[in-house]
């Protein structure tokens, strides 16, 4: 595998990645992971979003973690969310022009506010194939576009989450169509430590069930 440091252009602003590339010939399936909040320190050397994206390389496919704006490398400054997605969709735009990567198997994925943000954007882009929230923070947001979205979610989150309570979150899944799945690990709290292997390889693993 390959990784190159790339920039890309979203919404008038240049924003800095990372892109991990397999070695074949074949164009391959592609994720973008969306990192947690940005004034909390959030950025894509996370622990959950590397661990992310290194299960999702070792399984052969192209991935793209990245800064959102005013974050590390990236130009502009945090824009409470709504920027945010821009910047995921500069990424989606970015990654499906590259030919090493087959765009018909877009996936999009991300931890707490990179969740938020990712459903966001699934819901609202035909692109997007499939979508890996990770602790989205449902005290905040009920993403009512989900409800019609008939593609593959898959949820993850810890039983000690206080941010993305397994009862909300399963109040959450009961509305949205199929296909779809939930994981709650045990144990686990909203940072996932010592669990961040486990967690990408189910998400690596369930994403290929769900499609």
């Amino acid at each position: 595998m390959a990784t190159h440091h790339v920039t890309f252009p979203a919404e008038g602003l240049t924003l800095e990645g990372m892109l991990c590339l397999p070695e074949q010939d074949a164009p391959a399936p592609d994720i973008i992971i969306c990192h947690p909040h940005p004034l909390y320190g959030g950025d894509m050397e996370n622990n959950v979003v590397t661990a992310l994206a290194d299960a999702f390389a070792n399984a052969a496919y192209a991935v793209l973690r990245f800064n959102f704006r005013g974050v590390g490398g990236s130009g502009g400054r945090y824009d409470e969310g709504m920027g945010e997605r821009q910047d995921a969709k500069g990424a989606l735009t970015w990654l499906a022009a590259q030919s090493a990567v087959d765009a018909e198997q877009l996936f999009l994925a991300g931890y707490s506010f990179g969740a938020r943000v990712a459903l966001a954007v699934a819901s609202t882009d035909p692109r997007v194939q499939g979508v890996i929230a990770v602790a989205p923070p449902l005290r905040r947001d009920n993403w009512p576009g989900l409800e019609a979205y008939r593609r593959p979610k898959l949820f993850f989150c810890g039983d000690s989450d206080p941010n993305c309570p397994p009862a909300a979150m399963t109040a959450l899944l009961d509305r949205l169509p199929a296909p779809k799945r939930l994981v709650m690990l045990p144990g686990a709290d909203h940072f996932f430590l010592g669990q961040e292997r486990t967690l990408g390889q189910q998400a690596v693993m369930l994403l290929r069930e769900l499609c």
